[in-house]
């Protein structure tokens, strides 16, 4: 199947019935159009007529000979701003224009403006003209209006002008004096700040203690390495003899080897700290409260050359001590140990040897001396650093006060500057117009044929109004209108299929039906073929075991018809000749017995309690083979017997008994019972009353029995008034004038058949 198929075909009928929903509505429509047509009318009757004129205005634009921007009178800037224009058209210039045409007095207001002048459009036409559009209710106004506008902005503009210098000459003057005022204040405070805080002594004497952290820090560092070094000398020492032990053959000691490494441990350290020619080393001084503040650090000693030439002396010996063992194992394989050259050779080392375990005691205690002189040196640093954080925070105080002082003091004279400016803008600027508007004349007039009230355009507007009213109110209503009104409307909704209608009519002839069985089956009528046709599709719709001998009959409220509807089935069924036992379960409200005309007495409310028997219970209405039985008095606690064994019983026993049995039940929404007697029926019929169920209640009623498994044979549209245009064209088959035809028709073969 292709694409096309699938779209929706266009259906006149369903167009037509939707179109006829609004014949209803016809004097709504009528009366929203004529509404429409009276506010055209009184809006044209009550109009005030309104004249209207266009002037060109041309716009010049002068800058002063200084230019301040903070002075907006003297900027020149884009002539057509929204600023500019917002001035231009403000209600002060427009009731300053009346003034001058004698349109309004002193005190007038805005509000007063507008009962003469509705309104007033400037709009720029190019770079340099604006256009002027007065609206107003007198000829001669919109004819000057315009004229008058441009004369009073000028005379505005250097009003404005004139009151602006001279109040900022006033106040600028007031603000020199102050100003003058407070240089004279901040001079004198910086003058006492520096006087009384001696911020140049404290600031010399931070200079003599700003090397105190960095030096305290330098000597932490070679204190932590010289512990370190320490730590090592120990460990080593530990391992090898005591430098200068001689050993058992009485020459140096073995531990020449672990010496030599002390050495080159010190010596490394003395790499790192070595004094160079001309530099200053302290020596150990006692340090005491006497001494920390006034003293120098240390007493300090100048390193000569000497000095400098004796820092490692022992590399040279050690470099010796290797030539000489060098020599020593080259000339063993030449001559025998005591040899003179080999006796030579070893008292060298020996000597050398001895130089080695000299120099490691001297530079041992050297090392230990500079060590205490750092910690000596740590301490007298330690002690002063308060000193140096009370000098720093005394001159950071003073400073930022001084600071504070200076850029208030700099901030002054900066705006007595600026002062000096803005009062030189002033004078020279006052001879000079910002803005010049010359009025050029008028580009259009209308003073004798108003503008307003337009009759095409109100006689447009109500007729569209009237329309809108016309067409617009009943598509509300339509929308606004939740219940059910059509069988296509609510089979679309709910699924189900629509076994019937019942037009509307009145309660006694609905009635009627089942109360005169016999004639009813015989005289065409077109209410009573509605409930053959009711009939007709509950046999052809059974359920799933094909099954259609009980039938219960519930809607979803009170009031919507579902007793009258039960009784004219049970008839319906009667006339065809089944035997028929019509049962009212509603053991609340039910009414059956009122319309079928039988007693109340005992019922079924008398059978569930087991006060009477079947046949008791059991009502004749009319001829035979239609059977009741009514509800009986309303005793509490016999709904619940409805769903229990009791009844499934009854029914079974009726099921042996009669062709078809119509059972009456309560409404479904709300109320248990139905939904439990969906288990013991064939199917359910469904009655929706038409404009009075709404849609949703349709929708839950067939929810609540979809959920309890239960066969529907579908729905009973009741109700419908045929009077309507829309509902006779939908339903026109089931009409009343259909059936008088038939039943004309049909005299006259009864009246022959008669008299044979």
């Amino acid at each position: 199947m292709n694409a096309s198929s699938n779209k929706p075909k266009f259906d006149a009928l369903k167009l037509i019935s939707q179109a006829l929903t609004y014949v209803k509505h016809i004097k709504l429509m009528l009366l929203m159009m004529a509404l429409g047509l009276l506010v055209g009318i009184v809006v044209f009757m009550f109009t005030t007529p309104t004249y209207q004129s266009t002037a060109l205005v041309s716009v010049e634009s002068f800058g002063a000979p200084v230019v301040d921007r903070d002075v907006p009178e003297t900027f020149r800037a884009t002539i057509f701003t929204r600023e500019f224009l917002a001035s231009l058209k403000s209600s002060r210039v427009q009731i300053a224009a009346a003034k001058r045409m004698g349109l309004v007095g002193d005190g007038a207001t805005s509000e007063q403006l507008v009962n003469v002048i509705p309104q007033v459009l400037i709009l720029p036409t190019d770079g340099r003209n604006l256009e002027f559009t007065v609206l107003a209710y007198d000829p001669e106004v919109v004819r000057n209006f315009a004229k008058e506008m441009v004369a009073a902005y000028q005379d505005l503009q250097q009003q404005a002008y004139e009151d602006y210098r001279n109040e900022g000459l006033v106040r600028f003057a007031e603000q020199v004096e102050r100003l003058e005022n407070e240089i004279s204040e901040t001079m004198k405070s910086l003058s006492s700040v520096e006087r009384d805080q001696n911020l140049t002594e404290a600031m010399l004497e931070q200079q003599s203690l700003m090397e105190i952290p960095k030096q305290l820090i330098q000597t932490r560092e070679q204190l932590a390495r010289m512990k370190g070094v320490r730590s090592l000398l120990v460990k080593l020492e530990s391992q090898a003899q005591t430098p200068g032990e001689p050993s058992a053959d009485g020459g140096p000691g073995d531990n020449v080897g672990n010496m030599v490494s002390l050495l080159s441990l010190l010596g490394s350290f003395e790499d790192e700290t070595s004094v160079k020619l001309g530099d200053v080393v302290p020596t150990s001084r006692p340090v005491g409260p006497s001494t920390i503040k006034n003293a120098p650090l240390t007493t300090n000693n100048i390193v000569g050359p000497s000095d400098v030439e004796s820092i490692e002396p022992w590399r040279k010996l050690e470099k010796e001590r290797r030539i000489l063992l060098d020599q020593i194992r080259q000339n063993s394989g030449i001559y025998l140990p005591d040899h003179r050259v080999m006796r030579d050779l070893e008292d060298k080392l020996y000597g050398t040897e001895r130089g080695l375990e000299t120099e490691f005691k001297m530079m041992r205690q050297k090392f230990d001396l500079n060590y205490a002189s750092l910690e000596e040196k740590e301490k007298m640093l330690e002690a002063r650093i308060p000193e140096y954080h009370a000098i720093t925070e005394q001159i950071g105080k003073s400073s930022h006060d001084y600071s504070s002082l200076a850029a208030k003091q700099a901030m002054w004279d900066k705006a007595r500057e600026r002062l000096a400016e803005k009062l030189e803008v002033i004078t020279f600027a006052k001879d000079y117009d910002w803005t010049e508007l010359r009025y050029k004349g008028l580009t259009s007039l209308r003073d004798d044929v108003p503008v307003s009230p337009n009759k095409s355009k109100i006689a447009m507007i109500a007729l569209m109004l009237g329309l809108a009213g016309a067409f617009g109110a009943p598509t509300m209503l339509n929308l606004l209108d939740t219940t059910a009104r059509t069988v296509p409307q609510i089979e679309q909704i709910t699924g189900l299929t629509g076994i019937g209608i019942v037009p509307l009519s009145s309660k006694e002839m609905l009635e009627d039906v089942c109360r005169s069985p016999a004639q009813g089956a015989t005289v065409p009528n077109h209410l009573l073929e509605c409930f053959r046709v009711i009939r007709a599709n509950i046999i052809t719709h059974p359920n799933r075991f094909g099954k259609s001998q009980v039938v219960l009959v519930t809607s979803a409220r009170p009031q919507e018809g579902k007793t009258t509807q039960a009784s004219n089935l049970a008839w319906a069924f009667r006339s065809m000749g089944e035997k028929t036992l019509l049962i009212d379960c509603d053991l609340r409200r039910g009414r059956v017995h009122g319309v079928v005309g039988t007693i109340n007495s005992p019922g079924m409310t008398r059978l569930l309690l087991n006060e009477c028997t079947v046949d008791e219970a059991i009502q004749s209405a009319g001829s035979g083979g239609f059977d009741i039985i009514p509800r009986g008095p309303v005793i509490a606690g016999t709904t619940d017997l409805l769903c229990q064994k009791v009844f499934h019983d009854l029914l079974e026993l009726f099921r042996d008994k009669y062709d078809r049995i119509v059972i009456d039940a309560p409404p479904c929404l709300g109320l248990s019972e139905t939904s439990s007697l969906q288990q013991i029926v064939d199917g359910t019929v469904l009655v929706v009353r038409a404009e009075v169920t709404g849609r949703k209640d349709v929708m839950d009623m067939v929810s609540t029995l979809k959920r309890t498994d239960a066969h529907i044979f579908g729905f009973v549209l009741n109700a419908i008034d045929l009077s309507k245009l829309g509902n006779y064209y939908d339903y026109s088959y089931y009409s009343a004038s259909y059936y008088d035809v038939a039943e004309a028709e049909a005299q006259p073969a009864r009246l022959v058949k008669s008299r044979a």
